[in-house]
């Protein structure tokens, strides 16, 4: 499993999915989190929300995330991503990451 978690520090999960300053990608196997990198969130980058959106989603395809971990998504974000067989699941505002990804470790141990 890849899980994708928007952030802006690193340590806690983002207010805004699409604000963040950037996403956390961690890779899971057997119970263990085996990868975790830090992306710039495209979005950032001067554009139209139209354009921002699409190069979330660029990012995450290519990392093939599996499953979304956030506190907080725009219903369009939200149908974009399941139309990829990309699960959301919703956190607590300021959750730490390193709780979610053991949480995620344990589901597929």
């Amino acid at each position: 499993m890849i899980v994708g978690i928007p952030t802006d520090d690193g340590v806690t999960v983002s207010e805004h999915f699409g604000r963040s300053r950037s996403f956390l990608i961690a890779k899971i196997e057997d119970g263990k989190v085996v990868s975790r990198n830090l992306y710039e969130n495209p979005h950032n980058k001067e554009s139209d929300d139209q354009v921002g959106h699409g190069r979330v989603l660029k990012l995450l395809t290519d990392n093939k995330v599996g499953k979304v971990v956030c506190f907080n998504l725009n219903p369009r974000m939200q149908g974009n991503l399941e139309s990829l067989k990309i699960k959301v699941e919703k956190s607590g505002l300021n959750s730490r990451i390193d709780e979610i990804l053991k949480e995620e470790a344990a589901r597929t141990h």
